[in-house]
């Protein structure tokens, strides 16, 4: 957990040097279906994957039990330290890094996969895949990976406004690469997680905006979710909720060798 309340206004500039554990435990994981359309394989096994701003480790975890060797990359010391958990129960199989997307410090040509598993919007897209092309191997490949509250559904929208959940990641916006990359294939595999009402409301103490906002705004967004969820739409403390969720794969490679690029 890390050293700091999500809500100590001492905490580092960075949003996440203020997230706990409430992070591991209320974000959803990854579906296996995406898990292999992003390493690019049904049997990891021998595959070497680069994770960019790994955060609490959740696609490092399941990439490691698909059988990669995967190196977590991450600069906020409160997630490595989250990390450091997994990492003990896979001692041979995961390193973790503490440094950047844009800088990651890793060796020319090793990797198979380089994934930004909702870390995309937090990196410099240039520098990150030309950082990415360099630590690929020939026919190796980027993944982005979102996972994405169902903002179709009417109610799942208003909760993401409530929570501010920040972009909305849709199948019809890939990503925005250079022309030194494919065209980026999408995989999108739909799931739903359940949460009680506290649970969601942990859930959206994960966010960046809750975590960079005033004392007052973070109070008054738990007791809006507070009558949303049990005034509004009518559940009780111990309902489970089912929140719609789907995630969105990107797959590109780069048109030439990293070196060139």
């Amino acid at each position: 957990m890390s050293a700091y309340d999500p809500w100590d206004e001492n905490a580092p500039a960075n949003a996440f040097e203020r997230a706990g554990s409430e992070y591991q435990d209320y974000r959803p994981s990854y579906p296996p279906e995406s898990v292999r359309a992003a390493l690019g394989a049904e049997d990891a096994r021998g595959l070497r994957v680069v994770d960019v701003g790994a955060g609490t480790g959740k696609f490092s975890y399941r990439a490691v039990e698909a059988g990669a060797r995967v190196w977590a990359v991450e600069p906020a010391q409160a997630m490595r330290r989250q990390l450091a958990v997994i990492q003990k129960k896979y001692p041979d199989d995961l390193q973790v890094v503490a440094t950047t997307a844009e800088a990651t410090d890793l060796p020319s040509g090793f990797a198979d996969a380089v994934v930004f598993a909702q870390s995309w919007h937090w990196v410099e897209p240039g520098a990150a895949l030309s950082e990415a092309a360099r630590i690929l191997r020939p026919g190796g490949h980027v993944a982005i990976v979102f996972n994405q509250m169902d903002v179709a559904i009417p109610w799942v929208h208003r909760l993401t406004r409530i929570m501010r959940s920040g972009d909305v990641h849709t199948p019809s916006r890939p990503p925005l690469l250079s022309s030194d990359w494919t065209v980026p294939s999408l995989h999108k595999t739909d799931f739903v997680t359940g949460l009680d009402i506290e649970g969601v409301k942990a859930l959206a103490r994960t966010r960046s905006s809750y975590l960079k906002s005033t004392a007052a705004n973070r109070q008054k967004m738990q007791a809006n979710l507070q009558w949303y969820l049990a005034e509004h739409l009518g559940y009780t403390e111990t309902d489970i909720i089912d929140i719609p969720y789907y995630t969105l794969v990107w797959k590109t490679l780069p048109k030439r060798g990293a070196s060139d690029i």
